[in-house]
């Protein structure tokens, strides 16, 4: 599994997984700066699931899978939310799934 921390996401950045997210409310949330910081997490669709099952229990963030075009059933997941909550739940979803 791949993970990555955006701290100070950039407007440009934020447009392009807006484009690749299809639920709206997120969409809206994303486009109208909210968000501080992004977590990507990327791999197979059951540690993906789980992952976001981790980092909203872990901190007080909103999670949507990123969509894009891959035959090998890899998906991302985007983990939204300030630095210190993004940054929470990653380091957990890290220490849970990363070890197996």
């Amino acid at each position: 599994m791949k993970i990555e921390l955006i701290n100070g996401v950039s407007r440009g950045t934020l447009e392009i997984i807006a484009r690749k997210i299809s639920d709206r409310t997120i969409t809206d949330r994303i486009l109208q700066n909210e968000f501080t910081a992004v977590g990507l997490c990327q791999g197979d669709i059951v540690s993906m699931l789980v992952a976001s099952d981790i980092a909203e229990k872990t901190s007080d963030v909103v999670v949507s899978e990123i969509s894009g075009v891959c035959p090998q059933h890899i998906t991302c997941l985007g983990i939204f939310g300030d630095v210190t909550s993004v940054e929470a739940s990653l380091a957990v979803i890290e220490s849970r799934l990363n070890k197996k």
